[in-house]
């Protein structure tokens, strides 16, 4: 019975180390990053499991980003010339008008009433002129009678066109093509010059206005790509302007992009953002996972024909999502690891595994 005690016992401490085993062997492989790498070594292959990625060139690019502000391509608040009685208006708030559209028409019947007697003065006038034109040759009217008429003609004439311009100061018009405010005015109300009537913006384009730092002025060109985001979504327009003055309480430099609005989302005095992209340059690089920092410098592990990597000084530019600019220390073509470069060692001889696979690529499909 003391055997069999002695038997049950060791098999109960076996049993207990096998499972503990078990449980801590999962905890082993964690804390280091090749866990992230979709194959583990095989027990008799020693050799450190990594990715690589081939080194190639990529553009890289300065990104300047500011706040912009939206402006109208044309804009004026249009107002009455004369002081005068409102007898129409001719619009709705909002409204869309064409260049010349009749907006407000004025009293103007003792101008109308001018412009109809000066222009009976005017054909007299005109008949006169011929008669005694006609009869310079018969030596009864001389060439002095002649010049006095056409001079009293051409007075005439110069009185219908005042008549008719004050006519034309009574009808208020849209300057522009574009896109009509909130309506000021009533009939009935009397307006003098300088009273405003409505605001008239042309928005079909817009102008964003937004300021670029004195480092940048000498690369920006005009027509280079401007890309935007407002409140009711993204936008792309191009360089149309810059200023030639330095803003000397900011050292910036204001920049004027033209966009296109057929939406008409953009109104004048928007807030937007702005994004701009200057010096474009195509320029070797790796992912930003393969570079191991030391003090200043930064280092790669490059694979050699012989699946042994070597560490590799580089020079490093720009910064682009995930990737570094490098200035020097690697070649087109060279591989680096990219995956797994914590557990290699300069020399050190290494497995290259296949790519991985992207989350949710495995099935080939959407699922539906």
């Amino acid at each position: 019975m003391k055997a069999i005690g002695w038997l049950l016992g060791l098999l109960i401490v076996v049993a207990a180390g096998w499972a503990a085993w078990h449980a801590i062997d999962p905890l082993l492989s964690e804390g280091d990053d090749s866990a992230e790498l979709d194959e583990a070594p095989s027990e008799r292959d020693t050799r450190t499991p990594v990715r690589t990625s081939v080194v190639e060139p990529r553009t890289f690019e300065t990104r300047v980003e500011s706040l912009g502000t939206v402006e109208a391509r044309e804009s004026v608040t249009v107002t009455a010339s004369v002081t005068e009685r409102v007898v129409e208006v001719l619009f709705d708030d909002g409204d869309e008008v064409e260049a010349g559209q009749l907006l407000v028409r004025l009293d103007a019947e003792e101008e109308r009433a001018a412009v109809r007697e000066i222009s009976v003065q005017v054909d007299e006038a005109r008949r006169e002129l011929e008669r005694v034109r006609d009869r310079v040759a018969d030596g009864v009217v001389t060439q002095q009678q002649v010049d006095q008429q056409r001079s009293r003609l051409s007075e005439a004439e110069a009185r219908l066109a005042a008549a008719e311009a004050r006519v034309a100061n009574r009808e208020i018009r849209a300057p522009f093509s574009g896109r009509l405010g909130l309506r000021q005015v009533s009939p009935g109300a009397l307006v003098s010059p300088g009273t405003p009537v409505v605001e008239l913006d042309d928005v079909a384009t817009v102008k964003v206005d937004f300021a670029v730092s004195e480092r940048h002025a000498g690369v920006i060109d005009l027509g280079r790509v401007v890309h935007g985001r407002s409140a009711q979504g993204e936008f792309e327009g191009q360089v149309s302007a810059v200023s030639n003055r330095m803003d000397v309480s900011t050292r910036t430099l204001i920049v004027r992009a033209r966009v296109d609005n057929p939406d008409l989302v953009l109104r004048p005095g928007m807030l937007v953002n702005v994004r701009l992209s200057l010096d474009p340059v195509d320029r070797l690089a790796v992912p930003e996972g393969a570079i191991r920092q030391v003090a200043d410098q930064h280092f790669v592990f490059r694979l050699t024909e012989d699946e042994t990597v070597e560490r590799v000084r580089i020079r490093i530019g720009r910064r682009d999502p995930g990737y570094a600019e490098v200035l020097s220390g690697l070649d087109p073509g060279d591989v680096v690891v990219s995956e797994g470069v914590s557990r290699v060692r300069d020399g050190r001889e290494v497995r290259v595994l296949p790519p991985s696979v992207p989350r949710g690529a495995e099935g080939g499909g959407s699922g539906q």
